[in-house]
């Protein structure tokens, strides 16, 4: 790795019930399911970023049990609103829900967060935190995940990018200044996290 480059790790939390039950869950601030699992990390870190919610507090833990972990509310999920810990089969007949899930980016959930506040306060997080080169490692909701990697990486657009449990997405930049910019990074990768069953 270079002196300027930067390193990004981006981790989505361990599933919660409201997940498992295909919930819209975003300030809501629910446990994870597995605490126990023995996860297989490719990766090391020391320090950990993520929102303040306890599923990611609980997910950094059990990935990076020696890591100090850092919690911001800036990197919370976005707040669904009245769509909040419902189902799209509770909404689907929904008018309102409908137009959202249509253009997200124009149309706010009833009491909830305007998509432009969720991106500002998001970037203007992460772009706080990555201020130096190194490399950093987040742990994150997956809606914070899609925004980042939808601003940074070329032909990703928000609602088509899908964040899976488990994996790690990585992004790269040869410079902090191209970053700091505003620019694509130059490469990403994407790593699964393994379960040892044998433990």
């Amino acid at each position: 790795m270079g002196g300027s480059s930067v390193i990004v790790h981006l981790i989505r939390h361990e599933k919660t019930k409201a997940n498992l039950e295909r919930k819209y869950i975003g300030w809501t601030d629910e446990s994870i399911v597995y605490d126990k699992v023995n996860c297989i990390v490719p990766i090391h870190t020391d320090v950990v970023y993520g929102s303040d919610l306890k599923r990611c507090l609980e997910t950094a833990r059990l990935y990076f049990p020696n890591a100090v972990f850092h919690p911001f509310f800036e990197l919370r999920e976005l707040n669904f609103g009245d769509f909040e810990m419902k189902t799209y089969e509770d909404l689907k007949d929904d008018e309102r829900y409908r137009q959202w899930i249509d253009v997200p980016q124009k149309v706010t959930p009833p009491n909830g967060e305007a998509f432009t506040a969720f991106q500002k306060r998001v970037l203007d997080c992460f772009q706080q935190i990555v201020e130096h080169p190194g490399i950093y490692v987040f742990v994150v909701h997956g809606g914070v995940i899609r925004l980042i990697l939808s601003k940074f990486c070329e032909e990703k657009n928000f609602q088509e990018v899908v964040v899976q449990h488990r994996n790690i997405y990585t992004l790269f930049w040869d410079d902090i200044e191209s970053l700091k910019g505003g620019e694509v990074c130059n490469r990403l990768s994407v790593a699964p996290i393994m379960v040892n069953e044998n433990l």
